[in-house]
């Protein structure tokens, strides 16, 4: 093992996702020495990965992105696929699966993390999001408010590129504004359209609704050195021109900031010191041996199941437990937002396929006494018709059965295609300690053990897909749709919980700037901290969350 020389670094982080980029450009740009150790691989040129999507016969999350050594590549990916060459890409039978129900959600193991193939949308927590205990007897409450994190939104927005209708988000369920949008928003589908003309200002559930253009970190317009969206509808899982914002672009600003970037290094162990502290981080290259380097801070920045996997391997003298679990909550509360989708026919051509797979969506049902009892819920209306069904020819059968072939056979699928709509919903999940992440005794390739994953869906979400279920029928019903499908329970790639914030050191696992209570030398930052989920997409709540962790990093002069 080769130790790096003590003091090497002000900050190890661990992660290059959107919360490790974003936090070492803020703190690379203030002078501090910086290191980011990343499992991925930065890999192949977005040109390369845009070839590699437009020549599989699958379009799976994970087709882009193939990875530049295969043979030698450590980790998940004798469970990413049936290609050795696609190790990056992280699928659901790569997890140690054990609980009632299967956890869907997963992840990309490379430089800029997830959001390679996100879609995007960038709606905030809602006020009541932040308070769901105390309002509604349930879940717990956050240890800090929306007006304590609305100025970050707004740095956030500005830092990602956010495009957003400043007249429709103002005040949405109380969630004020005090800055405007960096970009008008992105322009609405024709369905979109469609619906809206149909359906706003209807009663839906006994409840008026009326539909948004959903924000977006996209650009409408020229912003940040990156084109305007040109409409590819490949958002997912890949923009082939960079118009949608991926946690690479901070990567590069944090280097070109003075921060060292270190790609296809595994760390392995996090060190606790005499005095408490973790200043000692133990990392595995891909092609190399084990080494150890040192820093003033250690920041874990990776996603909400590698992060606890990671503090639980780290037990020892010190950390019995693990790293920061003093609270035994390390690993507990995992959450996701549980997701289905309606596949429907509409009676007039909408012609989806065309710009991104959702750009609008229906708030209402985000907050109200009702969470209560059942979970919050939001709705897409989305502009994928049915490609994924499996295939937007997904009706092709019943008109061969009917004797169709050749040019009839084209005609129908044609008059069929351009009238299919999708909407789908995604539904809040409480925090439960029994959902939960673990190290398993199974092991990846390179010998470190697997996640195992306890998760079962409460009935406080599965009742919120029936009533998105009803709501969705509704607005079929009023635009004059026929639903045709309905797709199984899944989930939204939203990796939530797990070391989550709070202000009692005995039922947290960080405060409210992500600083652990055990180490003061610590923080975690990420969606793992997060006590409950809400229903809004959280990647613009870690942007904020992590900006407002450096701010008080600087400012605390650690």
């Amino acid at each position: 093992m080769t130790v790096a020389p003590t003091g090497q670094y002000d900050v190890i982080i661990v992660g290059a996702g959107v919360a490790g980029a974003l936090v070492g450009w803020k703190l690379a740009q203030a002078g501090r020495r910086v290191l980011i150790l990343e499992a991925g691989e930065e890999g192949r040129s977005r040109a390369e990965l845009v070839e590699e999507f437009a020549a599989a016969s699958i379009k799976s999350l994970g087709s882009p992105y193939v990875a530049s050594e295969p043979a030698k590549i450590p980790g998940p990916e004798q469970y990413s696929g049936t290609q050795k060459s696609r190790p990056v890409s992280v699928r659901d039978d790569y997890y140690d699966q054990n609980g009632k129900d299967k956890y869907l959600s997963t992840y990309e193991r490379r430089v800029g993390g997830t959001t390679w193939h996100w879609l995007g949308h960038t709606p905030r927590l809602l006020p009541n999001d932040f308070n769901l205990s105390s309002l509604y007897g349930v879940g717990v409450d956050w240890p800090l408010s929306y007006a304590d994190i609305e100025p970050w939104y707004c740095e956030a927005e500005k830092a990602l590129g956010v495009a957003g209708d400043d007249t429709q988000w103002t005040n949405v369920h109380g969630a004020f504004r005090s800055r405007l949008f960096p970009m008008p928003p992105i322009w609405t589908s024709f369905c979109d359209d469609y619906i809206t003309q149909k359906v706003d200002g209807r009663t839906i559930l006994g409840v008026p609704v009326h539909i948004l253009a959903t924000p977006a970190a996209r650009n409408s317009l020229p912003y940040d050195d990156r084109p305007p969206c040109a409409g590819n509808a490949s958002c997912i899982p890949i923009c082939p021109i960079g118009a949608k914002y991926d946690a690479s672009v901070h990567v590069e600003k944090a280097r070109k900031a003075g921060a060292t970037l270190k790609p296809r290094c595994v760390v392995t162990k996090l060190h606790v010191e005499r005095d408490g502290a973790v200043r000692r981080v133990t990392y595995r290259p891909w092609n190399g041996s084990e080494q150890t380097v040192s820093g003033k801070l250690v920041i874990i920045a990776a996603n909400a199941i590698e992060t606890p996997k990671l503090l639980l391997l780290s037990a020892g003298d010190g950390a019995p437990r693990g790293v920061a679990n003093s609270s035994d909550q390390v690993g507990r509360n995992l959450m996701d937002h549980l997701q289905k989708s309606v596949f429907a026919k509409l009676p007039d051509p909408v012609y989806p396929f065309r710009g991104p797979p959702s750009t609008a969506g229906i708030e209402v049902f985000r907050d109200g006494p009702f969470r209560r009892q059942v979970g919050a819920l939001r709705i897409s209306l989305d502009n994928d018709g049915w490609a994924s069904r499996g295939s937007p020819y997904a009706d092709a059968d019943q008109y061969v059965q009917q004797g169709l072939f050749g040019a009839d056979l084209q005609r129908s699928l044609r008059e069929a295609v351009i009238r299919q709509i999708r909407i789908s919903c995604s539904t809040e999940v409480l925090p439960d300690p029994n959902n939960r992440v673990t190290p398993s005794d199974l092991l990846d390739t390179s010998g470190i053990p697997r996640p195992r994953i306890t998760f079962a869906a409460a009935k406080y979400t599965l009742d919120a897909l029936d009533k998105a279920l009803d709501a969705i029928n509704e607005i079929l019903s009023v635009a004059g749709g026929t639903a045709c499908a309905i797709s199984p329970i899944g989930g939204a790639g939203h990796i939530m919980g797990t070391c989550r914030m709070g202000t009692d050191s005995a039922m947290a696992v960080v405060d409210a700037y992500g600083r652990s209570f055990d180490h003061k030398n610590l923080f975690i930052v990420g969606s793992s901290t997060f006590p409950t989920c809400g229903t809004a997409n959280p990647t613009l709540t870690i942007a904020a969350l992590v900006l407002r962790t450096a701010d008080h990093i600087l400012q605390a002069g650690s």
